[in-house]
């Protein structure tokens, strides 16, 4: 007994580290080109599961690394902790070594690519750019992307867009019509994920050089920005339904839109920044519920 507490014990600040948690979001992500592959009738589980550990062991990397660049830059320190935004305590307070964190970061990374070499040896070189790209994006979002005004975008195409894309093309070697579809607006979710999120800690990251469009814009601008993203998602979904690229199913993703109301009531129309942990709760709740929606819609569309 005293063994398992032990193990515990020592395990317990590296899942703080990777914040698992938030690691279910990748599960989300990639039952939806999963399903978009059911759909098609093209679905490769082997394959799938092989796309699923790369890109976990990837999200692990990049939640380690930002973790380990904030505590560098000092940003963890300036920033006041919630359920969703923030970071955590654990390198700050010395429970772990940024030399330890780093170290563990570059084994996710390491973890990610050996995932990845059955599907190039199938696949080829295309399987090689994916990877290569996503890890541009994951080892250089905090130091490079987040500090040139592309965090956001950097987000929603390495989070979202990318592995929708290339879990579709792993099952077949081919990019069916509904992935392509579905990465629009799987990438604005991936953006308006990271948008919202960094309404908290605009002092610190101005502070601490980052540049996103809160910082530049302000948080009502951004807020703007935000629910402009949602109609565009809205569109990038009735378009393809309209033309029949997309089944009539997946409009079901539409409804959760509702999730927003107290948040578009606080940012836009009475103009306020300071959003509660209720609605950056309803925030996050939106993203997982707009991807499962489609998920549900792409996978009832497979077996009427």
């Amino acid at each position: 007994m005293s063994t398992i507490h032990h193990t515990k014990r020592t395990l317990q600040p590296y899942f703080a580290l990777v914040r698992a948690p938030f690691l279910v979001f990748t599960a989300i992500v990639i039952l939806l080109p999963a399903a978009a592959a059911a759909e098609a009738g093209i679905l490769n589980v082997t394959n799938t599961l092989l796309a699923f550990g790369s890109v976990l062991a990837a999200h692990v990397a990049v939640n380690i690394l930002n973790l380990a660049s904030d505590y560098r830059t000092g940003i963890d320190e300036a920033t006041d902790e919630t359920p969703y935004s923030g970071g955590n305590d654990v390198l700050v307070s010395g429970t772990l070594s940024y030399r330890r964190a780093l170290a563990a970061g570059v084994i996710a990374i390491l973890a990610s690519a050996l995932f990845v070499v059955p599907l190039v040896s199938q696949f080829g070189g295309i399987v090689l750019l994916f990877y290569g790209v996503g890890t541009v994006l994951v080892v250089g979002y905090t130091d490079v992307f987040a500090r040139i005004g592309l965090g956001e975008f950097a987000c929603g195409a390495g989070l979202t867009f990318l592995p929708t894309v290339a879990v579709g093309y792993i099952q077949a070697g081919t990019f069916p019509e509904s992935v392509l579809y579905l990465s629009v607006p799987m990438f604005l979710v991936g953006f308006n994920l990271l948008l919202l999120n960094e309404f908290p800690d605009v002092e610190a990251d101005r502070t601490n050089g980052r540049v996103n469009i809160p910082v530049v814009l302000g948080r009502q601008t951004a807020g703007y920005i935000y629910f402009g993203l949602v109609g565009v998602l809205v569109a990038s979904l009735l378009y393809p339904i309209a033309t029949g690229a997309l089944p009539a199913t997946v409009a079901v993703a539409i409804l959760p839109i509702a999730l927003l109301a107290p948040i578009f009531r606080t940012v836009v129309l009475e103009g306020n920044g300071d959003l509660t942990d209720d609605e950056l709760g309803n925030h996050i709740l939106w993203t997982q519920t707009t991807i499962v929606a489609l998920a549900v819609g792409m996978a009832a569309a497979a077996v009427l």
